[in-house]
């Protein structure tokens, strides 16, 4: 069998350990994470695989030519810097789609550079992932969906069909949108809540139906 293309990992905290366990080892080689902060003893990420920082990207895709990566970030404006980050130290770089070998992922879905999809998750046909979206635990994106760049979910979302759901957006933990609802940009729907009602650019909502709270400011905390 060939040899996978090497992977690298930028981000070595908790969230790292977790796309690490969803690298397919047919697909790609792990060589190791990239991250500026010292290793955390908490982190499920293994720290004796640390291979610098950031700004060492450049150095390393010189000693492991074919080298890809994939952001292990979980906030969505953090993973944006990184990605622009990385992109200005190698423009070149080319971002893996990562597919935990356990994800169902219809043949006739399309899913972009940078995107991770981890274990437990069914992506169903028609519907389209953009670039570094982050689809968590046990999700369900069910038929003809979309979801644009640097938007996730939380584990154990829940979508109905031709669900749209913004660029920077977060659908939190058990959450549940009602088919053929749009979810605006840099919008933040809170675990557990009940989607029935379209949702406008840059507000929080939650609750059982979600209800807009208050508006979110681009980059502001979620998790």
């Amino acid at each position: 069998m060939a040899e996978g293309a090497p992977l690298l990992i930028l981000g070595a905290g908790a969230h790292g350990g977790v796309v690490r366990d969803c690298v397919d080892e047919r697909r790609f080689r792990f060589i190791g994470y990239l991250d500026d902060r010292p290793p955390d003893p908490l982190s499920s990420a293994r720290s004796e695989l640390l291979l610098g920082k950031v700004d060492d990207l450049p150095a390393l895709l010189r000693d492991y030519p074919g080298t890809m990566a994939v952001i292990a970030i979980g906030d969505n404006m953090t993973r944006l810097r990184m990605a622009e980050r990385a992109e200005r130290l190698v423009p070149s770089l080319t971002w893996a789609t990562i597919v935990h070998p356990a994800a169902i992922l219809s043949a006739r879905a399309e899913i972009g550079p940078g995107t991770v999809v981890v274990a437990g998750s069914i992506i169903n046909c028609g519907s389209r992932l953009g670039r570094h979206i982050l689809i968590n635990t046990g999700t369900i994106i069910d038929h003809d969906n979309s979801m644009d760049d640097f938007a996730s979910t939380g584990p154990g979302v829940v979508t109905g069909g031709n669900v749209r759901i913004g660029g920077l957006s977060h659908v939190g933990i058990g959450a549940s949108v009602r088919h053929g609802i749009r979810i605006g940009r840099n919008c933040v729907i809170g675990g557990q809540a009940y989607v029935e009602r379209d949702v406008d650019d840059d507000w929080v909502s939650f609750g059982i139906p979600a209800r807009p709270r208050y508006r979110r400011a681009p980059g502001q905390p979620y998790l």
